[in-house]
């Protein structure tokens, strides 16, 4: 049993070994994650629902949706984020419904253990909304949402490995860290 494992192991690595050796443009690719998949990923996540507000002042209920990624595009090292929040915001007793296209940039890093990447240090960059009249009450609320919507980042992933895919596997069990690239999260593996 015990051999058997180390058979599979001494295999797998010397099967990576060779492949990269081959065809150098497979090590690229072989650990990385494309924008592409990342957005198949986020696409597959749906909406996410979350609540902000100071007690006596306002409450906001809102739900993020159709979130796309653009890796290593505009900034260098960071991945930028579009989507929709869809909100409630309730100021002094009054209710206002509304609509927010918001684009935010931030870091990526990757939880080895887990095999996810997860977002950090969100800043927001641009962002409209409709109706249009509710913007300016919505404006001093921005920098608690931009709180709540980088609380949100930290703990969902936006990108996690599917361990029952050989590339995945191998992803996981041998990459430690990330780096940006244009398009594409390149995860660094300490063996090579």
């Amino acid at each position: 049993m015990f051999l058997s494992r180390i058979s599979f192991y001494f295999t797998l690595v010397c099967g990576l070994i060779i492949a990269m050796v081959i065809a150098p443009s497979a090590k690229a690719n072989m650990f990385s994650v494309s924008e592409t998949e990342i957005n198949q990923y986020l696409s597959k996540k749906g909406e996410i629902a979350d609540k902000i507000g100071f007690p006596g002042l306002f409450a906001m209920d809102y739900k993020v949706q159709n979130l796309t990624a653009k890796v290593g595009q505009n900034n260098d090292g960071r991945v930028e984020l579009s989507g929709t929040i869809d909100g409630l915001l309730n100021l002094q007793k009054n209710d206002y419904v509304g609509k927010i296209d918001l684009t935010v940039d931030t870091i990526p890093y990757y939880d080895a253990e887990k095999g996810a990447v997860y977002l950090r240090d969100l800043r927001i960059t641009n962002w409209t909304g409709s109706p249009q009249q509710y913007m300016e009450k919505l404006e001093p609320m921005m920098p608690f949402l931009s709180r709540s919507l980088a609380a949100l980042m930290a703990t969902m992933p936006i990108y996690t490995l599917d361990e029952s895919k050989p590339r995945d596997m191998l992803i996981k069990k041998f990459a430690k860290g990330i780096r940006v690239e244009k398009g594409q999260l390149s995860l660094d593996a300490g063996i090579l």
